[in-house]
């Protein structure tokens, strides 16, 4: 009797040390998939925010045109 209560003892070691393992390989995979996802949102908000600084450059440029041609216009006139 005694060979076989250790071995059930193992057999609940092991498994319990397998489970351990697959939730930690477990949260592994997701944090890895949450690591790849941000990643993708910095790319997209950089991108963003690159696009907002050439609009606003784009549009300081076109006050600036109007500005210039309304001061000229009513220097002719």
């Amino acid at each position: 009797m005694e060979p076989a209560d250790g071995r059930v003892i193992l057999f609940i070691l092991i498994g319990l040390a397998v489970f351990a393992l697959g939730r930690r390989f477990q949260s592994m995979i997701i944090m890895r998939q949450v690591w790849k996802q941000s990643a993708r949102q910095v790319l997209a908000r950089k991108e963003v925010a690159h696009n907002a600084a050439k609009s606003m450059i784009g549009v300081t440029l076109l006050a600036i045109f109007v500005i210039w041609l309304a001061l000229n216009l009513n220097r002719q006139m």
